[in-house]
């Protein structure tokens, strides 16, 4: 009975998440806003090349898979800040955080893009921001875990809504995560829409000193692979690595190292910048700075 169930939930969940990674081949492409949105959060994540789907096992999965969140008890709290592609004149910041209670949870998460180029670009009168807020709630039964996120967009005036659905499900040490994000777009304005994308990855865990995860991302005709890893020598330290592959130009790297102290994390990861940003004067690669951390079962220490 047991097997059988596994193969109903299992059936039903990739009919109901897979079923847009077939509408996203051929897509027309968008004019996008909140396309800082697709860029990624959290250091940790980053660092072993976004594929993280299938991993989501700290404050960020808000970000990149809700159902993440019923990984871990009592609450979590955690942010990052990162100037896109070395730019100085963006910034982007994410916080977040959770409290689980026996198989359900709850979540917040917040982004802002600021961006000022104006002095130092030349461009006349080019600054601007874009937030978003969201809210998830997850669930998690036997060997599946299921989430959904609702967000605020706003952006030059104009807002709309967005919503995400996730899963994760684990099998003898192997994971498999699916994520669709802002399902259906959202509208923002006349000429703006934030694109719908869709994830989906694998993450195994080797001898309970590493992990290794893969994943492929979705949005419109653009195609991204993902795969990185994590190594924790000892406990309360990790190196991190991954390499993400575009649909069209080369791979782009990352590398990235944590610590872990008595549920206070610290995390840094730098991301190549090898896409058509290279180019641009005042380009560089991407540092991302990430802090969290975890309290035990309603305040208690982890």
């Amino acid at each position: 009975m047991v097997d059988k169930s596994k193969i109903l939930v299992i059936s039903i969940v990739a009919v109901l998440l897979a079923a847009p990674f077939v509408t996203a081949f051929g897509a027309a492409e968008d004019s996008t806003s909140g396309s800082i949105f697709s860029f990624g959060t959290d250091a940790k994540s980053l660092a072993m090349g976004g594929a993280f789907v299938a991993v989501a096992d700290n404050y960020s999965a808000t970000y990149w898979n809700p159902a993440g969140l019923t990984q871990f008890s009592g609450v979590q709290l955690g942010g990052m800040n990162l100037q896109p592609y070395g730019v100085g004149g963006l910034n982007f910041s994410f916080g977040g955080g959770a409290v689980t209670f026996q198989d359900f949870a709850l979540g917040a998460n917040y982004g802002q893009l600021s961006a000022d180029l104006s002095n130092e670009y030349g461009y006349s009168d080019y600054s601007y921001s874009e937030t978003m807020i969201g809210g998830t709630f997850a669930y998690g039964i036997d060997f599946a875990n299921f989430g959904a996120n609702v967000k605020s967009y706003q952006f030059k005036g104009d807002s709309g809504f967005g919503f995400d659905l996730g899963t994760l499900m684990t099998f003898d040490g192997i994971s498999l995560g699916i994520a669709a994000t802002d399902v259906g777009g959202v509208s923002l304005g006349e000429n703006s829409k934030v694109k719908s994308s869709y994830r989906l990855g694998v993450a195994t865990k080797l001898l309970d000193r590493a992990i290794a995860s893969a994943e492929v991302d979705l949005q419109g005709n653009n195609r991204l692979i993902k795969a990185g890893f994590e190594v924790l020598p000892v406990d309360q330290f990790a190196l991190r690595g991954g390499v993400q592959v575009p649909s069209s130009g080369g791979p782009s790297f990352t590398v990235g190292a944590g610590i872990n102290l008595a549920g206070l994390t610290v995390d840094v990861a730098w991301l190549q910048n090898n896409t058509e940003f290279a180019d641009v004067t005042g380009a560089s690669d991407t540092l991302v700075l990430s802090a969290g951390f975890q309290f035990g079962a309603f305040g208690e220490s982890a």
